[in-house]
C-alpha cells in the first residue's frame, strides 16, 4: 500500500495535464517516494486520454483509468476512491484551480492532528460571480433541508485517512452526492486555508442544468423534508379552499351577494392544480431515486486501466 494516493478527475483538460502531472510529482515527492497519482478520465471530448496514456508510460506511479462513458464528476471521484490504495488519500479536480503544492501541507496537518480528514478551504474563490452565488444558495438550502452542515468555501480538494476512504466505499447508493456523504459521515475533521486560482484553460462544465440536477440529487438523497412540505402544501390548500367556500356561503346568506363570473373558480382550479402537480413532482423524484437504486446497475464502468495491479 502506498503512503500517499492522489485522485484527480479529468474532463477536457488536455492542455493542463502536463503541468498538472509535473507539479503533482514534485509535491508528492516532498511527502514520500511511495506515492501513486490516479487520474480518472471521464470520457473527455479532447485528447486528454491520449496525453494521460503517454504520461503513464514514463512513470509507473501514474495510474490512469478511463470511464466507459461520461458518468459525471461524482461518479469519477467514487471510481478514484475505489481504486486508490494509499494510507492517505487526496481528492482534487484537474483544472489547477487548486494548487498541488498544498498537498504536503495537508498531509503534514493530517499526520499532526487527531483528524481523519482535512478540507482545503478556499477563502477567495476565483469562480464566476454566478457560480459563487448559486453555490452559496445551494449549500444554505441543502444544510437547512438535510440537517447536514456544509460549507460553500470547501470544494473537492481534501485529504483523508484510509479509514475515511474505506468508509466512503461502503456506501452502495447510486447518484452519490460526494460532499454530502463526507459531511454525513462526520469523522473528526479540520480545515486549512488555501489559495484558489483562476482556471487556466476552458471553463467549468457545471452549467445551470447540471447544477440543478446535482442540487436535486443531493437534497433527495439526504432528506425527506420535501415530502413533509408536500403534506403541508396539501393541508394549506385544503384549509384555504374550505375557508374560501365558507366565506362565499356567508356572503350569500347574510349579505345576499351573488357570485358573478368565473374568475374565482378559475383561480381556485389553477391553485389546487398547481399544488397537486408540485406534490406529484416531489413524490416522483423520490420514486425515481428508488427506481434507480432498485435496478442494481453499477455506478460507473471502467473501460481501460493502466499501471494498476491486477
Amino acid at each position: 500500500m502506498a503512503e500517499l494516493a492522489v485522485v484527480v478527475t479529468i474532463y477536457n483538460a488536455e492542455k493542463t495535464i502536463p503541468e498538472l502531472i509535473s507539479r503533482l510529482q514534485q509535491s508528492a515527492a516532498t511527502v514520500t517516494i511511495d506515492y501513486e497519482l490516479i487520474f480518472i478520465e471521464d470520457r473527455s471530448r479532447d485528447n486528454s486520454w491520449k496525453v494521460l496514456k503517454e504520461a503513464s508510460k514514463a512513470d509507473k506511479r501514474i495510474k490512469v483509468a478511463r470511464m466507459a462513458r461520461n458518468f459525471g464528476q461524482h461518479s469519477a471521484l467514487t471510481a478514484g476512491l475505489k481504486l486508490a490504495n494509499g494510507n492517505a488519500v487526496v481528492l482534487m479536480d484537474g483544472d489547477l484551480q487548486d494548487e498541488p503544492e498544498e498537498i504536503p501541507k495537508l498531509f503534514a496537518l493530517l499526520k499532526s492532528t487527531e483528524n481523519e480528514i482535512i478540507y482545503a478551504r478556499r477563502m477567495r474563490r476565483k469562480d464566476s460571480w454566478f457560480k459563487k452565488i448559486t453555490s452559496r444558495i445551494f449549500y444554505k438550502i441543502f444544510s437547512a433541508i438535510s440537517g447536514v452542515k456544509t460549507d460553500s468555501t470547501i470544494g473537492t480538494f481534501r485529504i483523508m485517512t484510509r479509514l475515511v476512504c474505506e468508509s466512503y466505499n461502503d456506501f452502495k447508493e447510486v447518484n452519490k452526492y460526494v460532499g454530502g456523504i463526507f459531511s454525513w459521515m462526520d469523522f473528526e475533521s479540520g480545515a486549512m486555508d488555501v489559495e484558489h486560482r483562476v482556471r487556466k484553460e476552458g471553463r467549468s462544465n457545471y452549467n445551470i442544468s447540471r447544477m440543478i440536477r446535482l442540487a436535486k440529487n443531493g437534497i433527495v438523497s439526504f432528506s425527506n423534508k420535501p415530502l413533509n412540505l408536500a403534506i403541508y402544501f396539501g393541508f394549506i390548500s385544503s384549509i384555504s379552499s374550505f375557508a374560501l367556500g365558507i366565506y362565499f356561503i356567508i356572503r350569500k346568506i347574510f349579505l345576499n351577494v351573488s357570485l358573478t363570473g368565473w374568475s374565482s373558480l378559475i383561480v381556485s382550479v389553477y391553485f389546487i392544480g398547481g399544488i397537486i402537480l408540485l406534490v406529484l413532482g416531489i413524490l416522483g423524484q423520490y420514486i425515481g431515486q428508488i427506481y434507480e437504486q432498485s435496478k442494481g446497475r453499477p455506478e460507473f464502468l471502467i473501460q481501460e486501466k493502466i499501471n494498476f495491479d491486477k
